[in-house]
């Protein structure tokens, strides 16, 4: 509901006017009128046994609630008396709550009305109801979905409904299955469609059944048993450092697998029947530049001599390193970032930039960052240190990584919701006498991405963001990121930034 309040003014226009004198007419003033009133923009309504709803009205002259549909719609007051214009203006006075009650709506069609609120000819609002018909059209729930055999036949199906309807094939590849009767119907009736044989792969369509107006409103499933040979994937991924692999592979006949491809094998490419393991032998990429690509070819083993085979490619393609860049922290690096916390860290050439808490506040940098991973070598850890970075994105998605004056590091999240990653998975034992690098590794897992937090290579902690944990982490997206120490002080020289690997690479 919203309380709204208009203001209304309008002037007659004055016929006769003199260009200029002393004839000209008096100035006439507005007259004008304060219209109140809290009520919906809009209300759906149910077709039979509607619920009602209020309007809550007051005005500074006479007031009226009209419905284009007065023959089933019931206003309890459609007009009322002024209230006292100064307990208006200043949000007092007494209201009037007005009962607004829809009849039956007993047609198929759904049918719509708008009700206005007004006073001295001046429109306040006009609200628009939606009341449904009573018309329905729909198939049970467990006639939704059907298995046809290889062979082919009928599958028979309701539609359950008080109008007109029709149905049509969609979906579907080729030309095997077809509508045998059912077309169209009135009322309750049933639908046979029928398939032909299958000799090939397992395959799918769907049989849509429209109302009176054409629309969809219930959608069938067929699928027909056939061959089946499905890789779990169809673009294999591997690490440039990865020696062997695996690809599941769900089927139902004898299969076999082949490659040309020189820098992986198949350990088993035949012998298969049914669901089975492949299981490939990798060659290194770790030398490599650019991304490996093959494929491999799956067969089905034909049950008859002269009975044609069914195939399927898949590609498969490995990785190569990614080359960090190194940035120096100096004078010329701090000027990219913003410094928002009181204190501004200090640069000395041949020692690096010092960070630290002081009168003014403590140091902290501030910048939006690519999208990658970061490595940030830090040193000389005062005995009271706190080195805090901290990654942050829209809807107070925050996440933040400590490394901690006695050995331990810590890790907290504020994303917006109680729904977030375990703040746990710390390391501890860590020497703060010697230097160290924290990274945050970002990998792609989806649209969203896996965080791993570790230090010196060593993870501390990692989690998958997603919409319900972290929904503002996508991959790829920028990062708002600030490093800094809440306490004590240390020396950051350089960080290192490693951008995202990209499979889609040519």
């Amino acid at each position: 509901m919203k309380k709204l309040l208009y203001i209304f003014a309008a002037a007659a226009l004055l016929a006769g006017l003199a260009a200029c004198g002393t004839n000209d007419p008096e100035p006439q003033s507005l007259p004008t009128v304060d219209l109140r009133y809290r009520v919906a923009d809009s209300y759906n309504l149910d077709a039979i046994n509607a619920k009602s709803f209020n309007i809550v009205v007051k005005s500074t002259e006479p007031w009226t609630i009209t419905s284009d549909h007065p023959d089933w719609c019931i206003i309890e007051q459609e007009e009322g008396e002024a209230t006292d214009a100064e307990l208006v203006h200043v949000g007092k006075g007494e209201s009037t709550t007005v009962k607004v009650q829809y009849y039956d709506n007993t047609e198929l069609d759904d049918r719509t009305d708008h009700i206005t609120i007004a006073s001295k000819g001046f429109v306040g609002k006009k609200v628009t109801i939606n009341q449904k018909g009573i018309a329905y059209l729909r198939v049970p729930d467990d006639e939704q979905a059907f298995v046809v055999a290889k062979a082919g036949g009928d599958v028979v199906f309701h539609v359950e409904s008080n109008q007109n309807w029709t149905t049509k094939v969609i979906e579907m590849d080729g030309d095997w299955l077809s509508i045998s009767d059912g077309e169209s119907g009135a009322l309750n009736g049933t639908v046979t469609v029928t398939a032909t044989e299958n000799t090939g792969w397992k395959r799918y369509a769907a049989v849509a059944v429209y109302d009176r107006h054409g629309e969809e409103r219930a959608v069938v499933k067929i699928t027909q048993d056939g061959v089946q040979l499905d890789p779990e994937t169809e673009e294999l991924h591997i690490n440039f450092d990865q020696l062997s692999a695996t690809i599941e592979v769900v089927a139902n006949t004898q299969w076999t697998a082949t490659s040309g491809d020189e820098w992986f094998t198949i350990d088993n490419p035949t012998g298969h029947d049914g669901n089975g393991t492949l299981n490939l032998t990798v060659t290194s990429n770790a030398d490599g530049a650019a991304i490996r690509k093959g494929t491999i070819l799956f067969k089905t083993v034909p049950a008859n001599p002269g009975d044609a085979s069914a195939e399927k490619e898949i590609v498969v393609k490995q990785a190569y390193p990614l080359q960090a860049t190194r940035i120096m922290v100096d004078n010329d690096e701090i000027a990219n970032w913003k410094s928002d916390k009181g204190e501004n860290p200090v640069y000395e050439a041949g020692v690096g930039t010092t960070f630290f808490k002081g009168s003014l506040g403590y140091a902290r940098l501030n910048r939006s960052m690519k999208a990658g991973s970061y490595s940030f070598h830090w040193s000389t850890f005062s005995s009271d240190v706190r080195v805090r970075h901290w990654f942050c994105y829209s809807d107070g998605q925050e996440m933040k990584f400590d490394l901690k004056a006695d050995g331990t590091t810590s890790i907290s999240f504020n994303n917006g919701s109680s729904n977030k990653p375990s703040e746990s998975g710390s390391l501890s034992g860590i020497d703060m006498t010697t230097d160290h690098i924290m990274s945050y590794v970002f990998s792609q897992e989806g649209d969203y991405c896996h965080v791993s937090f570790q230090v010196d290579g060593v993870e501390a902690m990692s989690f998958s963001s997603s919409p319900t944990v972290m929904n503002q982490v996508l991959w790829g997206k920028s990062i708002n990121m600030y490093i800094g120490v809440e306490t004590g002080s240390a020396v950051l020289d350089w960080y290192e930034y490693t951008p995202p690997f990209s499979w889609d690479e040519e």
